[in-house]
């Protein structure tokens, strides 16, 4: 059960995420000693992160009403009303909870599509969850699933090529026309997020001589300090220009910051040597006069956004192949657990056939009297026998119908034949294609 940014406010979800954090770090779950873990699940793990929140677990069974559980205690954590809280989640059972996180490891929930991130941030919610006691063996094979799915998505097809934010097709425009970027001076005017994005961007693809320049020195201070990089004053911005092989602009300024005026003194002191301008400012950050300058490049918005969208493209046409991933990986999940379930329902449908024959057995024994030894073992030899010959049909159908969607038909009709007290837990039913999560 969770919410995202499909279903919640920014607002709601951050004060969800700071209310876990005093128990652990974003994406760690509340200790195991939390009574929410220790009297209500067998097996929890908790995904946070700054667009979801979701809560993955085997119940007790002891509730009837696991997603009011649920929404109960996360309201009760984040110091919110039950109904305000209700209203934006989701919940899923079984085979739907299983599909949903291999859909999410495999970037298809994302709010980029494709994006890499959620990969890792999967793998730590359940090491967080092994190392704090509150994993088993179902969330153990699901997340392994889920991350050998996230795995083969990025290397079978195109989901994460290729970037789909501006900041990032702007570094790999400068990429594309420097080469390495670490052995780059790269400057940076802004300091917003989309300014930021960049820098994160230039730092992903190398890039260690990165500056920042901004009207406001202590903006730009605070996104250095983040990003290890050098920040500027606004008055430097000529002395930056004549070292910087490329500049990315975005400041938000309603009007130019840069015109041909600012570069036209500098490119003596460059000697020729080119110098690249991406303006990822809507509107303009840079002037349309400075591309006329000799050995200046100027690419705009206009000239990014058509790389946007063939890198969408390519990850919108990845998306089946990658649902192909997710739907075998499913499969094989529900195929453990209703092996894992068609296993305990025959060592216990085994057990109660054999209690009735030794019960008989050991009747027919005594009524014999003196019987001999050779008697006794070629009685308890038969009695063994036709357990077992009674028993190898169901067993045999029973195995074979465990991955299929009747398959809970037969363990009820299994359950009521032989009069047996074997009772799922509700959390293992299997529904339609369910399982145990």
């Amino acid at each position: 059960m969770g919410l995202s940014q499909h279903t919640a406010p920014v607002a709601l979800r951050e004060q969800l995420s700071k209310a876990l954090e005093p128990q652990g770090c974003a994406g760690d779950p509340t200790p195991a000693t939390s009574p929410w873990w220790a009297s209500d699940f067998r097996e929890v793990a908790v995904l946070s992160t700054c667009n979801r929140l979701e809560v993955y677990g085997v119940p007790t069974g002891t509730h009837a009403n696991t997603r009011g559980l649920i929404v109960g205690l996360l309201a009760e954590l984040g110091d919110l009303a039950w109904d305000e809280l209700e209203f934006h989640v989701y919940y899923k059972e079984n085979a739907d909870a299983v599909r949903h996180l291999l859909r999410v490891t495999c970037g298809l929930d994302s709010q980029m599509l494709g994006e890499t991130q959620i990969l890792g941030q999967v793998s730590q919610a359940f090491a967080s969850a092994r190392s704090n006691g509150t994993s088993g063996p179902l969330l153990t094979y699901l997340f392994s699933r889920a991350t050998h799915a996230g795995k083969r998505a990025r290397s079978e097809t195109e989901i994460s090529r290729g970037g789909t934010s501006i900041s990032h097709a702007a570094v790999a425009m400068l990429e594309k026309e420097l080469g390495d970027l670490s052995l780059r001076r790269i400057l940076v005017a802004g300091a917003g997020e989309t300014a930021e994005l960049a820098i994160h961007a230039l730092r992903k693809h190398g890039a260690t001589e990165v500056l920042c320049i901004n009207r406001t020195l202590s903006s730009a201070q605070d996104l250095a300090l983040r990003y290890g990089c050098q920040a500027l004053p606004w008055g430097e911005l000529a002395g930056a220009l004549a070292d910087a092989d490329a500049v990315i602009t975005a400041t938000g300024s309603p009007h130019p910051v840069i015109y041909a005026d600012d570069v036209t003194p500098v490119l003596e002191q460059r000697k020729g040597a080119p110098l690249v301008f991406v303006d990822i400012a809507v509107p303009r950050d840079v002037d349309l006069g400075v591309a006329s300058l000799p050995g200046v490049v100027l690419h705009d918005i206009d000239h990014l956004e058509a790389s946007l969208d063939q890198n969408l493209g390519r990850r919108l046409e990845a998306v089946p192949k990658v649902e192909e991933i997710v739907g075998s990986e499913a499969r094989l999940v529900m195929e453990w657990l209703h092996g894992r379930e068609a296993t305990d329902l025959l060592a216990e449908l085994h057990g109660h056939a054999r209690s009735v024959a030794d019960a008989e057995l050991s009747s027919a024994l005594r009524k014999l009297g003196g019987h001999d030894e050779n008697t006794e073992e070629v009685i308890t030899r038969m009695a063994n026998r036709i357990v077992s010959k009674l028993l190898h049909q169901p067993t045999k159908q029973l195995k074979a119908r465990a991955p299929h969607d009747d398959f809970e038909v037969y363990c009820d009709a299994v359950v009521d034949l032989f009069g047996l007290d074997h009772e799922l837990p509700q959390s293992e039913r299997v529904k339609g294609e369910g399982g145990g999560v």
